[in-house]
């Protein structure tokens, strides 16, 4: 006869917004929401990234958008490179 374990999951161990991933400010580089193709500073800090606007939880703007901060970062992060590079010396800021 075999025994059986069931499987306890650390819910602690678990980061971000439950289906979609989303932190707040971290240092997470490239990878923030300021690095983003869906994040829009002109639409007020705004992710509009398809999943997030139907799963997440967050504070929302009129226009639908999910409220992100520059430095956030969820699951579904499209890193369309570095914006914040220097150009004179080529270092990122």
């Amino acid at each position: 006869m075999s025994s059986f374990t069931a499987l306890q999951i650390d819910t602690n161990a678990i980061r971000g917004e439950a289906g979609t991933g989303f932190e707040e400010a971290g240092d997470l580089g490239e990878f923030e929401c300021g690095n983003c193709k869906y994040f829009r500073v002109e639409r007020g800090n705004g992710c509009f990234q398809k999943d997030m606007k139907e799963k997440s939880k967050r504070l929302r703007h009129p226009n639908g958008d999910v409220y992100a901060g520059p430095e956030d970062c969820c699951e579904y992060v499209w890193r369309v490179g570095r914006k914040d590079k220097d150009e004179d010396s080529g270092s990122y800021r």
